[in-house]
């Protein structure tokens, strides 16, 4: 596996939607479990002990919900959420009557059945549109005005008020959670785009740009030039001997050469200069307006640089030196033209001996 794989996997990629739908699930249960909790402590007060028998069991299945998302069974944790929510409401509204308010509480989790990501719309319509069928029939019955367990009026009116601020307060709440996670999820998604346009335009060695832009940006000059600007120059540059580096050093040492010496060339040209990682331990210089004569200083000061460096890695100094190809691109020529000659240069420097700066005259 490259280098580049590498970094991919490490990359922060924006949550799924069954993630998001996973916390969605997290924070309804433990809004519910406190939401319940504080029904049961109402009811305590209130003395109305077969309610608190009630909130304790439904309390106790949110705990298990919790647990059961936990563990990554999204699916069975909403599917017991939604039973437990709905039971919940639609039971209490049996027992202590309409006018308690206890059937908002079924109503809460519309929203989250339909922010569920497995099931398709038809599915979540169904289910919604059971849930809205049982309390209709709930309202139906209440005009016989019959409760299991009756409460004062005024006691009655206080939970109905208390359950349709609950109503209010979690909805505000699963709807702002919604807008801000989803906001989350495009800036991810758009950090995460930015990164992959890295991987895919840098070496991610050297962090220089790689064969296809500085190919491109080639291209982009030679028109330029075709248009009357002055010709450019292209530098090959191969580190000599690279491969005994990597025998002595280990790829890590041969990194540590090509991860230096890229800063060391960079910081030797022009901001107009481009610099790339053409491959293996080449690297390939474009200067723009830049005749042979003057890339040949250029690379005469690269060169002379890289001598002067130390590269001291794990308390060793490797030596390292380098061998340049010189070639101008003249009008007329194309871009693999440019790039031969430049390598024909450099195959000249190799063979008259390595760390010399070779070059291509044209005829």
């Amino acid at each position: 596996m490259d280098k580049s794989q590498l970094l991919l996997e490490k990359m922060e990629l924006p949550r799924t939607k069954n993630f998001r739908f996973s916390v969605v699930m997290k924070n309804f249960s433990l809004i519910s479990l406190v939401c319940i909790f504080l029904y049961a402590v109402l009811f305590a007060f209130l003395s109305v002990w077969q309610m608190v028998l009630v909130c304790a069991i439904c309390a106790l299945i949110w705990v298990g919900i919790l647990l059961i998302n936990r563990q990554g069974f999204i699916q069975a944790a909403f599917l017991v959420g939604v039973l437990n929510s709905t039971v919940f409401a639609l039971l209490t509204t049996w027992l202590l009557g309409w006018s308690s308010g206890f059937f908002f509480m079924a109503l809460l989790i519309i929203p989250i059945i339909f922010h569920n990501s497995y099931w398709n719309q038809v599915v979540k319509s169904i289910l919604a549109f059971a849930i809205l069928a049982v309390i209709i029939g709930l309202f139906i019955l209440s005009w016989q005005n019959v409760s299991l367990w009756p409460l004062d009026d005024k006691i009655l009116r206080m939970l109905a008020a208390i359950n349709l601020v609950i109503t209010v307060v979690v909805l505000a709440i699963t709807g702002h959670y919604f807008e801000t996670s989803a906001a989350d999820a495009e800036k991810a998604l758009i950090q995460a785009n930015k990164k992959l346009a890295g991987l895919a335009t840098t070496d991610p060695v050297t962090n220089l740009v790689n064969r296809r832009i500085i190919l491109s940006r080639i291209e982009q000059e030679k028109n330029r030039m075709e248009r009357g600007s002055k010709p450019f120059t292209l530098i090959m540059v191969d580190v000599d001997n690279f491969k005994h580096i990597n025998d002595e050093y280990g790829h890590s040492g041969g990194d540590y050469v090509l991860v230096n010496l890229a800063e060391a060339i960079s910081l030797t040209l022009r901001k107009q200069d481009e610099v790339a990682r053409w491959g293996g331990d080449e690297f390939l210089i474009m200067l723009p307006e830049t005749d042979v004569d003057g890339g040949v200083i250029v690379a005469e000061k690269i060169r002379t640089r890289i001598i002067e460096t130390p590269f001291l890695y794990r308390e060793l100094e490797i030596p390292v030196t380098i061998t340049l190809g010189v070639g101008a691109c003249e009008p007329g020529s194309g871009v693999g033209s440019c790039i031969r000659k430049a390598d024909q240069a450099l195959y000249a420097g190799k063979q008259a001996g390595k760390n010399r700066v070779g070059i291509i005259q044209d005829r």
